[in-house]
């Protein structure tokens, strides 16, 4: 091994970790970037790893907490996002089981209705295409707009 050490790639990595949460493969990605070896980059993340202070399902179960919370987005969108994190698709399709997209699509139109202005109805098209653009399927929009006073009270 050539180059950077395995103690400062691990040191590299608890930096980086004290910033955010990372993932597996995100932090690899990342001490590569950084100028260490694959395997020096991998072997630092498994001492991560062994740890505690690396782990996939902590990550990605915060990471879907913090989506819905900050900016949320339909489910199919939400899971991209996870396998493009390098998360598994079986870790993403578990931590999204309980993704309850009808209440977030609501959550996220009313937040969104409470900054459109003109007519009714040019809120209305500019709110379809807000929820499209966040990922909420066809159907979900379509059960939020038509379901409740609370767009025309906006």
């Amino acid at each position: 091994m050539s180059g950077k050490s395995l103690d400062e790639a691990v040191r590299t990595g608890i930096r980086l970790l004290a910033l955010r949460a990372h993932g597996r493969l995100e932090l690899q990605a990342k001490l590569k970037k950084k100028g260490y070896e694959a395997a020096v980059a991998d072997a630092a993340v498994a001492r991560l790893e062994e740890l505690g202070l690396v782990d996939d399902r902590s990550y990605a179960a915060g990471f879907v907490e913090s989506l819905s919370r900050r900016r949320p987005e339909g489910k199919l969108k939400a899971r991209a996002r996870l396998l493009q994190k390098g998360l598994s698709e079986e870790l993403a399709d578990e931590m999204l089981a309980g993704y309850d997209s009808a209440a977030i699509c609501r959550a996220a139109a009313e937040k969104k209705m409470r900054t459109l202005t003109g007519p009714p109805e040019a809120k209305l098209k500019k709110l379809e295409t807000f929820l499209r653009n966040r990922g909420f399927d066809w159907q979900t929009i379509r059960e939020t707009m038509d379901n409740g006073q609370w767009i025309i009270d906006n």
